[in-house]
C-alpha cells in the first residue's frame, strides 16, 4: 500500500493516484507498504547532505528500509516545481515522474552508480508516467485530483 504523507503542494493529486501508484509497486516490488513524504526545501536539502553528501536541495531521495514500511520516498514539491519550469513540464508531471522515479529505485533499479539497468529504468519510468499521467487528466472530468498550478 501507498501511503502519502507530510504536507505541500502536490498532496492531493498523489492521494488521487495512490492506488495507481500501489499498482506500480506492487508490480516492481510486490505486495510492500511505501511511504511517500513530502517535505520542504531545507529538509531535503539536509537530508540530502546527511546521506548523499550533496549540500544541495533535490527533488527526490528514496530509502529502503525492508522492514513493515519497505521503502520510503522522500520529495520536495518546491523543487519539484523548480525542476518542471527549467524541463518546460507541468508540476503535476514532473511529480509523477519523480514519485515513479523512486518507486522504481526502491524495485532495485541504479542509474548512478550502475549503468547496467539504468537504460531499462527509463523506459520503464516512461512508460508508467504517461500511463499515470493519462488516469490522472482523464480523472479531472470527474472531478478528482484537480489540484491545478
Amino acid at each position: 500500500m501507498v501511503k502519502i504523507l507530510g504536507e505541500g503542494k502536490g498532496k492531493e493529486i498523489l492521494k488521487s493516484l495512490s492506488e495507481k501508484l500501489d499498482e506500480i509497486v506492487k508490480k516492481e516490488i510486490g505486495n510492500v507498504n511505501t511511504n511517500v513524504i513530502l517535505v520542504s526545501k531545507d529538509q531535503i536539502k539536509e537530508m540530502n547532505r546527511e546521506f548523499r553528501g550533496e549540500n544541495f536541495p533535490t527533488d527526490v531521495l528514496t530509502f529502503p528500509l525492508l522492514e513493515e514500511v519497505y521503502g520510503e520516498i522522500y520529495i520536495c514539491p518546491e523543487v519539484v516545481e523548480e525542476n518542471a519550469k527549467e524541463y518546460n513540464n507541468t508540476f503535476e508531471k514532473e511529480l509523477i515522474e519523480v514519485v515513479i522515479h523512486g518507486i522504481l529505485h526502491l524495485a532495485g533499479y541504479d542509474h548512478e552508480f550502475e549503468d547496467k539497468n539504468a537504460k531499462e529504468m527509463f523506459e520503464k519510468q516512461h512508460i508508467y508516467v504517461e500511463e499515470v499521467w493519462n488516469e490522472w487528466r482523464s480523472s479531472l472530468s470527474g472531478g478528482i485530483g484537480q489540484e491545478r498550478t
